[in-house]
């Protein structure tokens, strides 16, 4: 019966708790660090120089969404804290590149789905994560393009 109120509009429009919102933002950065740690760690085993290269710029703008989570954190009276993790392994370069860029997808998905919740009651948030969004966008463009790089499978 609440879908219909809904799909109609009869039913009451319900507000966000702000509240949650540094809560959801502790999690991104969380999550966010173990990426940085984990592309860096990949950087280091890549064999070639071209994709240490890649992954280390990768690792940069990874670094720079890590300082933009910070700064919004603290701005809302939060604190950031660092956690022990295992970067993901992976048999050969490509595997780790595809870990990497799966991870990244993931988080440009949910900095999607955080936008499209917060946006019509806290639209500073939104515009947040639309930022978040767009600068994961730009870091999956250099992932993919270099997992297809690594891929064994491609043909010359």
């Amino acid at each position: 019966m609440g879908f219909w109120e809904r799909l109609v509009g009869s039913e009451q429009p319900q507000h966000k708790d702000q509240s949650l919102l540094l809560p959801e933002l502790l999690d991104n950065y969380k999550a966010e660090i173990e990426l940085a740690k984990q592309i860096q760690a990949h950087a280091e085993l890549s064999p070639h120089q071209a994709g240490a290269d890649q992954l280390h710029a990768a690792a940069q703008e990874q670094n720079r969404i890590i300082t933009l989570l910070q700064d919004k954190i603290v701005e809302l009276g939060g604190e950031c804290q660092e956690s022990a993790t295992t970067p993901k392994e992976g048999q050969n370069h490509w595997a780790r590149v595809i870990h990497d860029l799966e991870d990244n997808q993931a988080l440009t998905r949910k900095y999607n789905e955080q936008a499209i919740y917060w946006d019509p009651d806290v639209p500073d948030a939104a515009v947040f994560f639309l930022t978040l969004e767009g600068d994961k966008q730009r870091l999956n463009a250099v992932l993919r393009d270099l997992a297809v790089r690594a891929d064994p499978h491609a043909i010359d």
